[in-house]
């Protein structure tokens, strides 16, 4: 159920100083505001991380086996791969989401199919092409090849737990209508975090499955459109975002990232033409 969307009685008493027509405006733009989103939260699955530091080698504990299935949604672990050649050389396996696995889905995502993340050692953090992107719109376990673990982004193999949510647009589109330059309303307007929404930007380490794209994207450091379609930011759908996650062991530092997609893209389930960009958090 949709949390309710009130404002606050000291900022309300700010719109309407300036004109009951811009209260009235900014209560006509939050009916419509909220967008529905998936959090992402990691569970390790085993006591011991796949790749143990020195101090875990020092208490005798061994690298971890992976326990999850190829077709789960995780970081780490086995990959879901039907690929002959798919290389690993280069590349580490950073996670998968399985959309059959995700329960009360947004209208926005699909409904089945694998995406897979793997990061491109190539590339720095930050800069572009430093993910590969793989797309498996049937996956089954008859497709599947057997593959050895390869290595993994995060040091440990970490179950992805879902919860539905609620988000808010950010950053130039949510001081869209105020249209007015009183720099203390636009400061009251942006610290307002209303109960309910934004979970992901209050909490550490979680990562959202769709809704509002995130007011880092505003400003992105690095981005590349697929073949074929436009730079304009505010054409792509926002998939995920992944932020740091502590469970899995892996972090961006300041930055994040964000994986995009043609809303005709996504309309025709081509996720393969999804793309990696980095922003602030």
């Amino acid at each position: 159920m949709k949390p309710p969307l009130e404002l606050p009685e000291d900022l309300r008493r700010m719109l309407r100083s300036h004109s009951p027509e811009l209260e009235s405006d900014i209560e006509r733009f939050l009916e419509t505001a909220p967008a529905p989103c998936l959090y992402i939260r990691s569970e390790r699955v085993a006591r011991s991380p796949l790749r143990p530091s020195l101090l875990h080698r020092l208490m005798g504990h061994r690298a971890a086996r992976p326990v999850l299935s190829a077709l789960d949604s995780k970081f780490g672990g086995i990959p879901y791969v039907e690929e002959a050649d798919l290389t690993w050389d280069g590349f580490h396996f950073l996670g998968q989401l399985n959309f059959a696995q995700l329960g009360d889905t947004p209208a926005t995502v699909p409904r089945h199919g694998l995406f897979a993340l793997d990061r491109d050692l190539r590339a720095p953090d930050g800069s572009p092409h430093s993910f590969r992107v793989r797309w498996y719109p049937e996956p089954t376990e008859a497709r599947a090849r057997p593959v050895s673990p390869p290595p993994c982004v995060g040091r440990w193999e970490t179950r992805m737990r879902f919860s539905a949510g609620w988000s808010l647009p950010g950053g130039d589109a949510w001081e869209a209508p105020l249209s007015s330059s009183d720099a203390q309303l636009r400061d009251t307007w942006n610290d307002w975090t209303p109960a309910g929404y934004l979970e992901d930007e209050q909490s550490p380490g979680l990562h959202r499955v769709s809704g509002h794209r995130s007011a880092g994207l505003d400003e992105p450091s690095a981005f590349v459109p697929p073949h074929g379609r436009g730079r304009d930011l505010q054409e792509y759908t926002q998939l995920l975002r992944v932020a740091f996650d502590s469970a899995s062991g892996f972090h961006w530092g300041t930055s994040w990232a964000y994986v995009l997609i043609h809303p005709e893209d996504l309309a025709r389930n081509q996720l393969e033409r999804a793309v990696v960009a980095w922003a602030n958090a």
